[in-house]
């Protein structure tokens, strides 16, 4: 009996066994539905990403006007067709007068509502298509429905925009896959694109001022520090400026001059005046910069105000990131590139108008991803002179340039002719951070800041900005999910 009594336990044992599988096949039903729910959205997501930066960059563009007899759709159709190229997505094309447009299959958008609204000057198209899941077909769901929708109401006013850049070290710094530089790049082409019909017929003109330990104004330099004189010594100036070593007072060095500058130094520090310089004389000079071998960075040059997307484009796709963050020198200039009176400066194609509040924007874009950490003594970088910067850090000159910017005439009026509207941008930067609040504090107003963490979040910020300033007089370009 005994024996019977442990053959039926290990009966029962055996039996209570086999129902684990069957339980455990039944619940994993709906954990691997779960999972691949979630991989199939994951991408749904992504596409739904991507279809809405190119719609509401194509629906800024159709306020350029277009070419010729161009149809507001047409534009759209045309930049979308082309942001798409390459890509699995097909552009239906516009169904004939008086027909009902088809329902998109997998893989095909069909465009709607792209024309313009004469009451108030706004174009508001969306944009549908289904997603192929891969997995979750496996249970009877062969696709997501996606639809994204783009609102602009198209300014009449110009524009002048200079784009202020980060291209330090820590650009070269990856985020979700992708260098934070290769990121600003894309970010600032959608800028292009937006404005590139704009820029065709003369009604927006961009300028780049790449920075990084310094701003490279190439050969621009004579003009606004000033022709180096031969020889060496103490006085800036000269083509071997001496100094003391910061590490070892009793060691003097000479560093070379180069084609970067750095901040102003002394009255006009935080103003717009021009420089006049005959010669190595100056007055109003912004700062020299020397390095030990006559190099500086950033290597890329600033290019003044422009319309040639093509030159502006390939000046962004050459950037590389290298040195440390002197952003005030960048915002500074910034902000030449737009006062009126730089105008001699530059040459005349480039040279920025008199502001008109009725006819013409001035705006700047200040994009960075760091802590402002570079400043200079008598064009020597203070963490190898044994002075200090006379203007003191980097930060406290980037406030006091910004609020001037904003504000020239010192008034406390913001919507001065000559006040540019400022945007600022920061690529990875915590908002509640002191470099965070430095940036709120720049920016004109709390709808101008942003802070993108990964490059999909800097391109729709660049894009909001681009649609924002294509509103004109008639106001901000609004943009919907």
């Amino acid at each position: 009996m005994g024996q019977m009594g442990n053959s039926n336990k290990r009966s029962l044992f055996r039996d209570a066994r086999g129902t684990v599988a069957p339980i455990f096949g039944l619940l994993a039903i709906p954990a691997l539905t779960a999972i691949a729910g979630a991989l199939d959205m994951a991408g749904a997501y992504s596409t739904t990403s991507k279809l809405q930066n190119a719609l509401d960059a194509a629906t800024v563009a159709s306020c350029g006007g277009g070419t010729g007899s161009q149809t507001t759709e047409e534009i759209v159709r045309a930049f979308l067709s082309a942001k798409l190229n390459g890509g699995q997505l097909t552009l239906l094309p516009a169904p004939p007068d008086g027909q009902t447009a088809p329902t998109p299959k997998a893989n095909e958008l069909l465009l709607e509502n792209a024309e313009i609204n004469p009451a108030d000057g706004s174009v508001a198209p969306s944009l549908s298509t289904k997603f192929p899941t891969r997995l979750l077909k496996l249970i009877g769901i062969d696709d997501i429905d996606i639809g994204v929708s783009s609102m602009v109401i198209c300014g009449s006013k110009r524009l002048e925009l200079s784009l202020v850049l980060d291209v330090t070290g820590s650009m070269g710094d990856s985020v979700a896959g992708k260098t934070k530089i290769a990121s600003m790049k894309e970010a600032a082409i959608d800028v292009l694109d937006i404005f590139d019909r704009n820029m065709t017929s003369g009604a927006t003109r961009i300028a780049l001022v790449p920075f990084s330990s310094s701003v490279n104004v190439g050969s621009l330099a004579d003009s606004v520090r000033g022709t180096i004189a031969n020889g060496n010594g103490q006085t800036v100036g000269k083509q071997e400026f001496m100094f003391r070593d910061k590490n070892d007072y009793n060691n003097w060095l000479r560093f070379n001059a180069t084609s970067c500058v750095s901040e102003r130094r002394g009255a006009q520090s935080y103003t717009d005046a021009a420089p006049n310089c005959t010669g190595n004389s100056c007055t109003a000079p912004v700062g020299h910069v020397y390095t030990a071998d006559g190099t500086c960075a950033p290597g890329n040059e600033v290019v003044p105000l422009s319309a040639n997307r093509t030159t502006l484009e390939q000046q962004i796709n050459s950037y590389s990131p290298a040195g440390d963050t002197a952003g005030h020198v960048g915002t500074a200039w910034g902000w030449y590139m737009l006062s009126n009176k730089w105008a001699s400066i530059f040459p005349a194609a480039a040279e920025p108008e008199v502001a008109n509040p009725d006819e013409l924007i001035k705006a700047t874009i200040i994009m960075t991803d760091g802590v402002f950490n570079d400043q200079f003594y008598k064009g020597v970088d203070d963490d190898v002179s044994y002075n200090v910067a006379e203007n003191g850090p980097s930060e406290d000159q980037f406030a006091a340039l910004c609020a001037a910017m904003k504000d020239p005439d010192g008034n406390g009026s913001p919507d001065d002719d000559d006040s540019i509207v400022v945007y600022t941008v920061g690529f990875g930067i915590t908002e509640g951070s002191a470099e965070g609040q430095r940036l709120k504090d720049c920016a004109t107003d709390n709808t101008k800041y942003f802070f993108p963490y990964d490059g999909d979040e800097l391109r729709a910020a660049f894009v909001t900005i681009g649609n924002e300033l294509s509103g004109g007089q008639n106001g901000k370009a609004i943009v919907r999910n």
